[in-house]
C-alpha cells in the first residue's frame, strides 16, 4: 500500500504543477496586449507602398519619410501610455493622408486613409471626421469626369 500513496502524491503534485501552469498561461492571455499591433499593421502598408517599383517610377518625388516619422510619433506616445498625444498624432496622420502631404500618390492615400479607419482603436482617432464609407478617388473637376452627367 506504501508504493500506492507515493504514486498517488506524485499524481496530485503532477496535477497542482499543471493547474498553476494552466491557470498562468490563462492570466497572460486575459491580459491587454502591451503592444500595438495596429500600429504595425499601417507601419507595413507604408513601407508596401513605398517599396512598390510602380509608385517609384509614377511618384519618384513622393515623401513616404513623413509618414514614417509620424507613425513613429504615435506609436511612441502610445507607448508611453499618452492616449491624448496619440489620438493628436493620429489625426495629424489622417489629415496627411487626406490631404496627400508629400505628394504621395492617390491610391496608397485612400487605402491608407480606409486602413487607418479599420484599423485605429475609435479613441485614439477622430471617427466624426474621418469614419465614413471607403473613399475611392473621384474627379475633382466635373468636365473630366469620363461619365455624362
Amino acid at each position: 500500500m506504501k508504493p500506492v500513496i507515493h504514486i498517488t502524491l506524485r499524481v496530485m503534485a503532477l496535477a497542482g504543477l499543471c493547474a498553476w501552469l494552466l491557470m498562468s498561461v490563462t492570466r497572460a492571455a486575459d491580459a491587454s496586449p502591451v503592444y500595438p499591433y495596429w500600429i504595425d499593421d499601417i507601419k507595413g502598408a507604408i513601407a508596401f507602398y513605398k517599396g512598390d517599383a510602380y509608385y517609384k517610377k509614377e511618384y519618384p518625388n513622393a515623401r513616404w519619410d513623413l509618414y514614417v516619422a509620424q507613425m513613429h510619433e504615435v506609436e511612441t506616445a502610445y507607448q508611453k501610455g499618452d492616449v491624448q498625444t496619440t489620438a493628436v498624432a493620429m489625426n495629424r496622420f489622417m489629415d496627411m493622408l487626406e490631404t496627400r502631404e508629400g505628394g504621395i500618390p492617390v491610391q496608397p492615400a485612400n487605402e491608407l486613409f480606409n486602413l487607418c479607419n479599420f484599423v485605429t482603436p475609435p479613441e485614439l482617432h477622430d471617427v466624426t471626421r474621418h469614419a465614413g464609407p471607403p473613399r475611392i478617388e473621384q474627379p475633382r473637376v466635373l468636365e473630366r469626369a469620363p461619365w455624362s452627367g
